[in-house]
């Protein structure tokens, strides 16, 4: 049996002299990656608390921004041209609605909501449990869990109105900045994505599912906004939340990544120092 082939396995593909397991590299912590810095240097190497400052300080960033962009939108753009054509786009879909299309978008916005939403991930993260990827099957919980606390926070501080328009079903209790459907669809369909692309080297999975991703999201926002839900750059902020905090998940990803190969090397070095500790007493 050659190295090559010796190493490839146990894997799910053959591992080609270029290819090794490449599918997964994009959730591998890189040497020189930010990963790696925070888990060796600010962390020093402690699983947990490695995972703590990651998941804390990706929902500061991301929360930040999104309420820094939430003020900005309210107190500012919504005086000038950007609040007229975010009214006037409302206003729009509210004149030229139908009963099919109120039928479809009704459907559409379903497919986003919370009990979907978190069903959805349910399924997929067990199916890749199942499949033994280990950390990589948290990627959507990851994801998840970031989007709807700095959702939840931002939603509370930012606290604009719903469009003054009429509303199509029932209205959340919520704000309407940033739209909550548009960011749950993005990190929910787009972690799916993610995880396609790392399961598989062919192209054709990859693309069907990046573009249902991108399909999904733009359907689900044009939906909220026509049902008068979100004005536009609500939609905008949604997807932006949606986008960071995906990132966020493969980032945390990547981190407990760094803690795995951390804890592997040091038993191999433990085991290594004890073998020789026993080839020195066993020498004459």
């Amino acid at each position: 049996m050659t190295d090559a082939t010796a190493k490839g396995a146990g894997s799910i593909v053959p591992k080609g002299d270029n290819d090794i397991d490449s599918r997964r590299a994009f959730l591998d912590p890189r040497t020189d990656g930010s990963a790696n810095r925070l888990v060796k240097g600010v962390a020093r190497g402690h699983r947990v608390i490695a995972l703590v400052i990651a998941t804390i300080a990706s929902f500061v960033v991301m929360g930040v921004f999104i309420v820094a962009l939430g003020l900005l939108v309210t107190h500012v753009l919504a005086h000038g041209f950007i609040g007229v054509w975010d009214h006037h786009v409302s206003l729009w879909f509210d004149r030229h609605r139908s009963v099919r299309w109120d039928r479809i978008t009704g459907d559409v916005t379903d497919i986003a909501d919370t009990f979907e939403v978190a069903g959805v991930a349910a399924i997929v993260t067990i199916v890749v449990l199942f499949r033994r990827w280990g950390r990589h099957a948290f990627l959507l919980v990851a994801g998840l869990a970031i989007e709807l606390s700095v959702f939840i926070t931002a939603n509370k501080i930012v606290a604009r109105p719903r469009p003054a328009v009429s509303h199509l079903g029932g209205t959340p209790s919520t704000y309407s900045f940033p739209s909550g459907h548009t960011a749950a669809t993005v990190v929910l369909y787009g972690g799916i994505a993610v995880i396609v692309m790392v399961a598989t080297t062919r192209w054709w999975p990859r693309v069907v599912m990046w573009v249902l991703a991108v399909a999904l999201t733009v359907a689900v926002g044009l939906s909220r906004v026509y049902r008068g839900e979100h004005y536009p750059t609500d939609v905008m902020a949604g997807l932006l939340l949606g986008i960071g905090s995906l990132t966020a998940g493969v980032f945390i990803i990547r981190v407990a990544g760094v803690n795995r190969s951390a804890k592997a090397d040091t038993s191999k070095k433990q085991i290594s120092a004890e073998g020789a500790a026993r080839l020195d007493q066993a020498s004459p």
